[in-house]
C-alpha cells in the first residue's frame, strides 16, 4: 500500500511538472526557462530513481562492460 502511495504521489508529481512547464514556456518564453525547467526534471527524477530503486530496471546500463 506504501509503494502505491508513492506512485500515485510521484505521478501527480510529473503531471504537475509537464502542465507547469507548457503554461511557464506558454506565458514566459525567457532563454532562462530553458535550463532551469529540465533541471527541475532532473532533480525530480533523480529522486523518484532513488526513492523508487529504478536502477534494478536497468541491469544492463548498470553494470560494467
Amino acid at each position: 500500500m506504501r509503494l502505491l502511495l508513492k506512485y500515485i504521489l510521484y505521478l501527480l508529481l510529473i503531471i504537475v511538472l509537464v502542465s507547469g512547464t507548457i503554461l511557464l514556456y506558454r506565458t514566459h518564453p525567457e532563454a532562462q526557462l530553458a535550463f532551469i525547467l529540465p533541471g527541475l526534471f532532473i532533480l525530480a527524477f533523480s529522486r523518484m530513481s532513488d526513492d523508487l530503486n529504478f536502477k534494478s530496471f536497468f541491469p544492463r546500463w548498470t553494470k560494467g562492460k
